[in-house]
């Protein structure tokens, strides 16, 4: 894929000042993105990575510390998560759009994602965002 193509093009023996000079003209903005086609809808959804930031704040504000008698236990409410994952994420379609909100009596996106997706849908498309935005990645598909 382009992104192996792009990884066999790096010289690892690249010079400490042209690392430093590549990463001071490199645009954060500038992430990859994945299309991923959703059949029984007919769609293509676009999805932008996120940063780790952008992720670790989503988890945060999915996971809630339970008392139990061994200690507080943080339960990550894992559907609430991945909806929020595929509304930070999404390029198209625009899960905010005013017919879309009117259409499925919603107040934001999440809603309308959770309204109008299956759960496997969101399964998939939440997986989907973790693997634009790095999170599949093993060593060996790194050294590749």
């Amino acid at each position: 894929m382009a992104t192996k193509d792009i990884q066999n093009e790096i010289d690892e023996e690249m010079q400490e000042a042209d690392i430093i000079a590549k990463l001071m003209a490199a645009d954060p903005d500038n992430v990859p993105t994945m299309v991923i086609p959703l059949a029984r809808l007919g769609i293509p959804v676009t999805l932008k990575a996120l940063t780790g930031k952008q992720v670790s704040r989503t988890r945060d504000r999915h996971t809630q510390t339970i008392k139990t008698k061994n200690g507080p236990v943080d339960k990550l409410d894992s559907e609430a998560f991945g909806i929020a994952l595929i509304a930070a994420s999404s390029v198209k379609p625009n899960w905010n759009d005013a017919k879309l909100l009117e259409k499925f009596k919603a107040s934001s996106a999440n809603e309308v994602i959770k309204r109008l997706l299956l759960a496997g849908e969101i399964q998939l498309l939440s997986d989907a965002v973790l693997e634009v935005s790095g999170y599949n990645l093993s060593l060996d598909d790194v050294k590749n």
